[in-house]
């Protein structure tokens, strides 16, 4: 259980960087769609998540094929990849940690380069 707690983390935090990156044009796109969060705020929706946090961890897509035939449902993929929280709480809040790219300016690997 240690891999995906460690797998979330690193997922939620490139999430975080990139919505602190480009939160002029995603304030756009969510005033056009934006999903409700259990924080009680608001994120984008469920397939630009999932298609940003691939772009970002492109090793993601080795667990991806086996979460879409466990569930298919992009919503429930957001919950288990622990995205399923406000992004601008999130980084308002202060309480996050540096991002990944402070605390070091080498890449964090996700997953190890070896096939799964």
């Amino acid at each position: 259980m240690a891999f995906f707690d460690n797998f979330v983390s690193v997922i939620r935090q490139k999430w975080l960087d990139y919505v602190q990156a480009n939160r002029a044009w995603l304030e756009l796109q969510m005033r056009q769609t934006a999903v409700r969060t259990p924080d009680g705020g608001r994120r984008p929706s469920s397939f630009l998540i999932l298609g940003v946090v691939n772009a970002l961890e492109p090793k993601l897509g080795n667990l991806m094929v086996p979460f879409y035939q466990l569930n298919s449902d992009e919503d429930a993929l957001v919950e288990v990849l622990g995205l399923n929280f406000d992004p601008e709480m999130a980084l308002d809040n202060g309480s996050m940690s540096p991002t990944i790219e402070a605390k070091n300016s080498d890449e964090t690997p996700l997953l190890p380069d070896s096939d799964l």
